[in-house]
């Protein structure tokens, strides 16, 4: 059950990500702030996990807010799209994170061997 619903997750992102980058290039909206947007979002999305204290939680949310502003004075009204992009790569990425494993230690397992031989006798 858990392979269906990842294959499904990596779907729906997927539909959400290239339909996005259609939509950018059928309303000819500029690929060139779609990609501004996704490179400034996508290491905070993809490591929000990382930000667990006040402090790294509002230095977040006032880079977004200020990117958002001086996009916008800018002209650089198309930052929402990458910025979406980066947030369902970012939160796919964070969601499905590797898990920690433990380094293989040779003197661990020649101690559980040799427990393991003793308690056979």
């Amino acid at each position: 059950m858990s392979k269906i619903k990842n294959t499904i997750t990596g779907v729906i992102a997927s539909i959400i990500v290239v339909g996005l980058l259609i939509f950018t290039i059928e309303t000819e909206k500029s690929i060139l702030q779609l990609i501004v947007g996704f490179v400034f979002f996508i290491i905070p999305f993809s490591f929000i996990s990382s930000f667990t204290s006040k402090l790294m939680a509002f230095l977040l949310a006032s880079f977004t807010i200020l990117f958002g502003y001086v996009g916008y004075k800018i002209g650089y009204e198309d930052l929402w799209i990458g910025i979406a992009q980066a947030l369902v790569i970012g939160g796919a990425t964070y969601y499905f994170k590797v898990r920690k494993a433990t380094a293989f230690s040779a003197s661990d397992y020649k101690e559980e061997a040799k427990k393991q031989r003793e308690n056979a006798r």
